[in-house]
């Protein structure tokens, strides 16, 4: 695993891929520090700055994952890949591994900036680091989400443009929950479409339309059935839930500084279930 994971770094710094996203992330981390802190109204709080980096996410996600599995595929080097003595969910935490250590270098950067700030103010430092954790634990889930596309599809440039609409639909999920009817019956349908959207999930993962079928309809006969018994409790509920599971709003704790115990849980919990996914997907990418 160690030799796979050192040959996907050097693959990004090889070519000019891991140097444009270091410098892409830097340029604009400057920029926002510039705008906020040397500029604004927020001299020593680095969590302003970091909120506005939130953006880039939509942007390097796609550039940093879309080639991870789908260029594999492209040139048909994955079956090289499965006659490796490692299993799949060795070669799949090696090449994830490998997109965190890029974003992490990039990160690291951002520690030094509080430093920076305290010789033009009072810094707290506390802050300052729970919000640049937040920032990386946020990009941990994030990129798990893309690795995860990466596996589905052969093309590099799907891979961005499927990962792009993903993130830009993630960005703007609680704006798009809010402007929604708060009915129940809404509510009832919009659950309803995210079951099938787990049961074609299921099916891409297994292939198999009977369990793809099964697990939909068990999820479907639970949501009705709670519907039915208690509709008063979907009034405004698919809101709630976005709000809740959104994964930009929950660094809104981070940015101010809140250790927020629940908020990292739920990144390393979405990062480890997209990991799944992936091991999940080129497990069946292998046997078929």
């Amino acid at each position: 695993m160690s030799a796979l994971y050192r040959k996907e770094l050097r693959s990004y710094f090889t070519g000019p891929m891991g140097y444009l996203f270091i410098i892409f992330l830097a340029l604009f981390t400057g920029i926002f520090a510039s705008m906020n802190n040397f500029g604004g109204y927020y001299t020593s709080d680095i969590g302003v700055t970091m909120n506005s980096m939130s953006f880039v996410f939509l942007l390097v996600t796609p550039i940093l994952t879309m080639r991870v599995f789908a260029e594999e595929r492209a040139k048909k080097t994955d079956q090289l890949l499965y006659s490796l003595p490692i299993s799949v969910g060795g070669i799949v935490g090696a090449k994830y591994l490998a997109v965190l250590t890029v974003f992490a270098v990039p990160t690291l950067l951002l520690c030094v900036y509080p430093v920076v700030f305290s010789f033009f103010g009072d810094v707290n430092f506390v802050r300052s680091y729970v919000s640049i954790a937040g920032f990386f634990f946020m990009g941990c889930a994030l990129l798990a989400i893309g690795v995860f596309i990466s596996s589905l599809t052969e093309n590099q440039v799907v891979s961005a443009i499927v990962t792009f609409a993903v993130m830009l639909l993630i960005f703007f999920s609680e704006r798009i929950a809010n402007a929604l009817p708060q009915t129940a019956t809404w509510s009832y349908f919009a659950f309803t479409a995210c079951v099938i959207l787990i049961g074609l999930l299921v099916f891409f993962l297994i292939r198999n339309y009977l369990v793809a079928l099964a697990s939909a309809a068990l999820l479907e006969a639970a949501l009705s059935v709670v519907f039915m018994v208690k509709k008063s409790l979907f009034i405004g509920l698919f809101t709630k839930f976005i709000q809740t599971m959104s994964v930009f709003s929950r660094y809104s704790d981070s940015i101010n500084g809140v250790i927020n115990i629940s908020d990292f849980v739920y990144y390393v919990s979405i990062t480890l279930l997209f990991v799944f996914f992936t091991v999940q997907s080129v497990e069946k990418r292998r046997w078929s």
